[in-house]
C-alpha cells in the first residue's frame, strides 16, 4: 500500500494517548480523522470534517487540541510529514488534482479557506517577544539586509521596500552561489539580516548564517516551523510562518505579513522619521510622474 493511501500513524498514536479524555462528539471526530488517508485529510477543512462527522466546526477544532495539537492546521501538517518525505515532487500535483477535484468554484472556496488557515496559524505561532526584539535590532542597524533563499526572494523584496519606506537603509538580494558570496563582502558588523527561508538548510543558507555569526551581525530568521525548531536558539529573533500540506495556499502569505509587521513596528518606534520618509516619497513620486 502506498504511503498516500494510509491513515496517519502519528495521529493514531495521539488518539490512543488521549482517547479517554474525549467527549462523545470529540470521539466521533477523532475516529473519523484517524480513518482518513493522509492525502484526503490534508484537503479537509474544519467545515467539511464537521459535516462528515455530524458535529460543529468548533468541535473539530477542539478535538484537534484535545489530541495534543495546537489546532487542525498543525494536526494536518505534522501528520503529513512522512508523506511529504516519501512522495516525489512530480507526483504531488496529481495528488492535489485528486484532492480538489475539477469544480473550480469549489476549488476557489478551498483555496480561500486554506489561506485563512495559513494566516491564522501563523498568527498563533507569532512570538511577541521575538517580534519586539526583531523590531529593536532592525531599528538600530546601519543597513538591514533582506535575503530571500530560493523562492523566498519575493518576500524578501517586499520586506525591503516596506522597511525602506520607514526610513531605514535596506538592501535586498535573492542571489545564490558565487553571486551571493560576492554580495556578502559588503556585510558589516553593524548591519542586521532578515533571512527568509521556508524549509531547507541549503548551501546558501549555511553561508549566510556562518557569515552573520563570524561578523557579529544580528539575524532575524523568518522560516517554516521545522527549520524554526532547529534554529530557535541560534538566531537573535525567530519568526515562523505556517504553510499548508495541501499546497493550496503558500507559506509566502505569512511571510509577507511578517514583513509588513516588522516595517510597521519600526515605523511606530520612530514615527517622525516614518512620516518624513513618506512625505519625501510622495514628493519623489510627484516629480517622477509630472511631465517634463
Amino acid at each position: 500500500m502506498e504511503t498516500s493511501d494510509r491513515a496517519s500513524s502519528v495521529l493514531k498514536q495521539h488518539f490512543d494517548q488521549h482517547r479517554t479524555e474525549l467527549s462523545r462528539s470529540e470521539l466521533a471526530v477523532a475516529e473519523y480523522l484517524v480513518g482518513l488517508p493522509i492525502d484526503v485529510l490534508i484537503f479537509k477543512s474544519a467545515e467539511e470534517i464537521a459535516a462528515d462527522a455530524g458535529t460543529s466546526d468548533a468541535t473539530v477544532i477542539r478535538t484537534a487540541r484535545r489530541l495534543g495539537f495546537s489546532g487542525l492546521p498543525e494536526l494536518k501538517r505534522i501528520c503529513s510529514r512522512t508523506m511529504a518525505r516519501t512522495i516525489p515532487t512530480s507526483d504531488r500535483l496529481e495528488q492535489r488534482f485528486r484532492g480538489t477535484g475539477s469544480d473550480l468554484p469549489k476549488v476557489a472556496h478551498q483555496m480561500f479557506a486554506t489561506a485563512r488557515e495559513v494566516l491564522s496559524s501563523t498568527e498563533e505561532q507569532l512570538d511577541e517577544e521575538a517580534f519586539a526584539a526583531a523590531v529593536s535590532l532592525l531599528e538600530s542597524a546601519d543597513t538591514v539586509w533582506c535575503l530571500g533563499m530560493g523562492t523566498a526572494e519575493v518576500e524578501a523584496r517586499h520586506c525591503s521596500i516596506a522597511l525602506s519606506r520607514t526610513g531605514l537603509r535596506t538592501r535586498c538580494s535573492g542571489a545564490s552561489g558565487f553571486t551571493l558570496a560576492n554580495e556578502l563582502l559588503d556585510l558589516r558588523k553593524d548591519d542586521a539580516v532578515i533571512l527568509f527561508n521556508a524549509v531547507r538548510e541549503t548551501a546558501e543558507f549555511s553561508l549566510v548564517t556562518s557569515q552573520v555569526a563570524e561578523l557579529g551581525c544580528k539575524l532575524v530568521l523568518v522560516c517554516g516551523v521545522q527549520l524554526g525548531e532547529l534554529y530557535r536558539n541560534k538566531v537573535d529573533a525567530l519568526l515562523t510562518c505556517v504553510g499548508s500540506p495541501s499546497k493550496l495556499a503558500s507559506w509566502s502569505l505569512g511571510a509577507i505579513v511578517i514583513g509588513d509587521l516588522l516595517a510597521y513596528g519600526v515605523a511606530v518606534k520612530n514615527q517622525p522619521r516614518a512620516v518624513a520618509t513618506k512625505r519625501r516619497l510622495a514628493g519623489l513620486r510627484s516629480k517622477a510622474l509630472s511631465p517634463k
